[in-house]
């Protein structure tokens, strides 16, 4: 059984979604809401551009293959610092708590090297076998996509449980900000381009206040930049007077 087959098993055997307590208004600080909206975002305009993708046009097919590694790039990056910093803070003081996570994201790697081998696949078929390469191709990634999908539910309703029973807002606030710290610049960049425009209206000023009383001003214009050119007029617009607005917050 390949990797894929085995996420869809998987996924199968486990109890359906509406055991996992819903967290309607975080109490406290959401560690995984805005990198999860980004990836979700991303995730789902892959999909799409996979399962639309001329193959017959090496051009547009490498272009949309280059996306897609894009992405599983970003997913191992992701999964990674979740590791290092997450789950790790979970374990050391709940040991167990973030098992199935963990476990999860074995799965997950396994699943990022087959997609990988499907898309190389895909770029070396003839013209009679690239058809058959590409739809396989996409059905895998809306296994992994719907896979990612139920476990970041997880993440954010059973791992954010444990964090915030288990650690201070202070302390789970110090979490954050190491795993932020560790991202390389470049990394980052590309990180706020997805976030930035997937964050609702309210959750993008309260993310961008909090950036702008807590780095260095030209550092934050770098920030603005990318949120400038990522948001449509209006959503720029609101983001503009939720700073106006809140002028107390200001860089230093």
């Amino acid at each position: 059984m390949n990797p894929i087959d085995a996420h869809a098993t998987a996924t199968l055997r486990r109890p359906a979604v509406s055991p996992v307590p819903p967290v309607a208004a975080a109490p406290r600080h959401d560690i995984y809401l805005p990198i999860h909206k980004g990836l979700r975002s991303l995730m789902a305009a892959i999909l799409v551009e996979v399962g639309s993708m001329d193959w017959q046009v090496p051009a547009e097919r490498d272009a949309t293959l280059a996306r897609l590694d894009e992405l599983l790039d970003l997913c191992r990056g992701h999964l990674e610092h979740e590791n290092r910093f997450v789950h790790t803070a979970i374990e050391q003081r709940l040991p167990g708590a973030a098992a199935q996570t963990e476990a999860d994201h074995l799965e997950h790697l396994a699943a990022i090297d087959q997609l990988r081998s499907r898309a190389d696949a895909v770029r070396r078929a003839s013209d009679d076998a690239a058809w058959a390469a590409s739809l396989a191709l996409y059905r895998d990634l809306a296994v992994f996509v719907g896979e990612n999908f139920l476990h970041m539910q997880v993440e954010e309703s059973r791992n954010n449980a444990s964090l915030w029973a288990a650690y201070s807002e202070a302390e789970v606030l110090a979490i954050h900000d190491a795993l932020v710290a560790s991202i390389p610049p470049q990394e980052m960049s590309r990180l706020l381009q997805l976030i930035v425009p997937a964050l609702a209206p309210v959750e993008r000023a309260q993310m961008m206040l909090g950036m702008r009383s807590g780095m260095p001003a030209a550092a934050f214009e770098d920030v603005l930049s990318i949120a400038r050119a990522t948001l449509s007029e209006r959503n720029w617009g609101k983001l503009c007077a939720a700073l106006e607005e809140n002028p107390g917050a200001a860089a230093h």
